[in-house]
């Protein structure tokens, strides 16, 4: 089994508390922003958050492009989150870095289905490379790649999703928790060396 791996000098890189917007809390996103990639469902989750739980010290920063993703503006704008979730686009990499290293928490909410089920997300990986806990919908492969570094919601339900966040953000003895255990599953199992020796391997095999 030949897996990706982020390679990351996490330790070089800093915090940037100016991307929390003056809130307690930034929860993040970093991937591709389509019609199957389930972002819309994290957006209903933060407002679900913001406007039913009353959660105003929560700031949302979702990281990537893609074709849904002035879609995705205008839902969070007619939903009334312009000031609770950023949608910045394409971002450099040194951004992407220092904002995976402020983040509380992570999110995956690609949504559950047989294609998702077998898709390792480079995101979980590079949240766990981070040490950072997350949340995600329950995917065969997601439950992989993150073991206890995360908490898992069993249906696509952007209500149950916004459960989660909360009582993650709540919990910080449980965010340290996760987010020790990502790191470790990253040095251990999952990081780049690690799949460098799988892919040798495979290559040898092809060989032979």
């Amino acid at each position: 089994m030949v897996r990706t791996a982020p390679k990351i000098a996490t330790e070089e890189v800093s915090t940037d508390l100016s991307l929390k917007k003056g809130r307690r809390y930034l929860v993040g996103y970093v991937g591709v922003m389509g019609d199957v990639d389930g972002v819309n469902y994290l957006i209903d989750a933060a407002a679900h958050l913001v406007h039913k739980l009353g959660r105003r010290d929560v700031q949302f920063l979702l990281m990537g492009t893609g074709p849904e993703q002035s879609n995705l503006v205008a839902q969070r704008d007619r939903l009334g989150l312009g000031g609770f979730v950023d949608l910045p686009g394409r971002v450099t990499n040194e951004f992407l870095f220092r904002a995976l290293q402020t983040i509380d928490l992570g999110v995956s909410c690609d949504p559950i289905n047989t294609y998702n089920d077998h898709c390792t997300m480079n995101k979980i990986l590079e949240y766990m490379a981070f040490g950072k806990p997350q949340v995600m919908f329950d995917l065969k492969e997601g439950r992989a790649s993150a073991g206890e570094a995360a908490v898992y919601v069993g249906q696509n339900s952007a209500e149950n999703l916004a459960e989660a966040i909360g009582h993650v953000l709540s919990d910080p003895a449980a965010r340290e928790r996760m987010g020790r255990a990502g790191a470790e599953r990253m040095r251990q199992r999952l990081n780049w060396e690690r799949s460098v020796e799988q892919l040798v391997r495979a290559y040898e095999a092809a060989l032979r």
